[in-house]
């Protein structure tokens, strides 16, 4: 009777084995095939890059790394950078004009943003502390000018002409453009923040 017990256990694991051995087989064929595709893709080789520094002029070096707000349609393909031959020339914005939705944005910040935070809070079930907040809106507050001038300047490459220092409907439009561009980030921000309490 021990035998034949023996016997039954070792066919099963030998059927156990097998069956393992079968589907490791098509794991492995079935890389095989994903990496002959990937060896037809057609790859990018870069012979060489040659830096000319002595040609290189550089007048202001400026700019900020916008991780949460980010412009619509300004992507993720590497194409919309593209060196083009033409020099496109930005206008200047108008300092007041530039002033005027700088000090809307920021009041924005100190007052309903705080709330549009909890509103998120809320909806992703994350409780955030004052301090937390805080340093959410600072960091905002650190990225708005270069969302300002950025509208600026598409609205003056779109060829619009300042009517006057305070042109309230372009100051009330790019206002909008960027408290959305702020809700969005902090939307963004909460709905990846990870669930408290290891959820």
């Amino acid at each position: 009777m021990f035998l034949y017990d023996y016997l039954v256990k070792l066919r099963r694991y030998l059927s156990w084995q097998t069956k393992k051995i079968q589907m490791l087989e098509q794991r492995l064929l079935l890389l095989e095939n994903q990496l002959k595709e990937l060896e037809q893709q057609p790859r990018t080789t870069i012979e060489r890059i040659e830096y000319k520094f002595d040609q290189l002029k550089v007048e202001t070096l400026e700019g900020t790394l916008n991780i949460g707000i980010t412009p619509n349609g300004v992507g993720n393909v590497i194409e919309d950078f593209a060196v083009q031959q033409e020099k496109t020339v930005v206008p200047k914005p108008e300092p007041v004009l530039f002033r005027n939705i700088q000090e809307k944005v920021h009041a924005y910040l100190g007052k309903e943003a705080k709330e549009t935070i909890k509103r998120f809070e809320k909806q992703y079930a994350h409780h955030l502390d004052d301090t937390y907040r805080h340093f959410i809106l600072q960091d905002i507050a650190r990225q708005v000018d270069e969302r300002i001038r950025f509208y600026l300047h598409q609205k003056m490459n779109n060829g619009y002409v300042p009517k006057s220092d305070n042109d309230e409907t372009v100051v009330n439009e790019i206002f909008q453009k960027v408290k959305m561009d702020i809700e969005q980030s902090i939307d963004l921000f909460l709905k990846h923040l990870p669930k408290q309490g290891g959820e």
